[in-house]
């Protein structure tokens, strides 16, 4: 029987160890979400393609498994859960005070990404707080994904700030069109400085241009804000961004998790529905973010809702990697022999399960 054997590439099965090791950091994390007023949400495995193309964007939303429902409708396994949570929003919290305060747990699907090395379901423990535009709510999920990290014991991580407005100012600034733009952002995303100068030569002086394209290179914290002050008679825009970095950072320090954070101006990865502060949240030893989130407050109005929005996810795929030495509990097992009389051995088991013991009825005799 080889072919059962055989899966198909990028499909997983989890058993053991390895299965409570995810339920405790499931739980932990959930728990930390509850305790900041965060209700779970279930969200479905799979709906209309075209929802996801609202949220996601047409381009992203490519790359999902689709299918037909027997009406002929493009259905799709779905690629996200911040558009499900949109919609429910769109569709059962109009009339709820805000803000909303969701969470969710679950998998997502994008075969992309599937190859014999790695998976093409991703499984996400995530947050929406929706319908307030402060920076108290960006500073709010931070503290959130801060604690949730700390409460499995992790400390050796690294929360890397970016705001799209200082690109999209810088942006609006040099006057480029569609096709620069996207020139500018891949340059910059590839943090590649002289293909980034060359670009600039001809809309900056060279002083100017050295600057920025050293500054998009960077990473650190006060003195990456300061030197990127030195762009603020550019356009409001750029003042925003870099004022709303600042606020985060000042409050940081009053709170003692500054040493949690990075500034990277660079960074401009990421859906195309961010509007404001974003993040990545990076591990020692892990070749990727373990987690990422941002303010998104334009996406509720592609489902007709006037709403500002920010929100984070955690990969519980690379958490239950990264942690090794996570505390699995681990109670004592009482073994009952089915060879014994039989009612006695029922009546055994019931009493020990009213008490809460774990059991396990085995077939072997049981020496005292």
């Amino acid at each position: 029987m080889k072919s059962l054997a055989k899966i198909p590439p990028g499909v997983r099965y989890f058993f053991g160890e390895e299965v409570k090791k995810r339920r405790v950091i499931e739980q932990q994390v959930l728990s930390v979400f509850a305790a900041w007023s965060y209700e779970e949400i279930i969200l479905p495995i799979f709906d209309y393609h075209n929802l996801f193309a609202l949220g996601m964007g047409q381009e992203a939303a490519k790359h999902t498994y689709r299918f037909l429902d027997s009406d002929g409708e493009l259905l799709a396994l779905r690629p996200d859960l911040t558009s499900l949570v949109a919609r429910t929003i769109a569709t059962h919290f109009t009339e709820s005070p805000r803000p909303i305060r969701l969470c969710y747990n679950g998998e997502v699907f994008r075969y992309r990404e599937a190859h014999k090395q790695k998976p093409h379901d991703y499984h996400q423990l995530g947050l929406e707080h929706i319908g307030n535009d402060r920076l108290e709510a960006d500073l709010e999920v931070l503290l959130i994904a801060i604690e949730a990290l700390s409460r499995l014991g992790m400390s050796d991580f690294l929360i890397v700030l970016s705001h799209v407005n200082f690109f999209n100012g810088i942006a609006e600034y040099l006057n480029l069109n569609i096709d620069e733009i996207a020139n500018f952002h891949s340059l910059v995303d590839k943090k590649n400085s002289s293909l980034l100068s060359k670009f600039l030569s001809s809309k900056l002086n060279q002083e100017e241009n050295n600057r920025l394209s050293n500054l998009f290179r960077m990473m650190g914290k006060a003195d990456i804000l300061e030197q990127a002050f030195s762009f603020s008679s550019y356009n409001e825009k750029i003042v925003n961004a870099l004022m709303d970095l600042t606020g985060i950072l000042e409050i940081a320090e009053n709170l003692d998790i500054a040493n949690y954070l990075k500034i990277d101006l660079g960074d401009v990865q990421g859906l195309d529905y961010y509007t404001g502060m974003t993040f990545k949240i990076y591990a020692s030893g892990v070749g990727s973010a373990i987690g990422s989130g941002g303010r998104y407050d334009s996406l509720l109005k592609n489902f007709e809702v006037e709403d500002s929005a920010v929100g984070f996810q955690l990969s519980l795929d690379l958490l239950a990697t990264t942690l090794k030495n996570i505390s699995l509990s681990d109670s004592s097992k009482y073994l009952l022999s089915a060879s014994q009389d039989l009612a006695k051995m029922f009546q055994e088991a019931k009493k020990l399960r009213q008490e809460n013991k774990q059991i396990e009825i085995t077939d072997r005799i049981i020496k005292n």
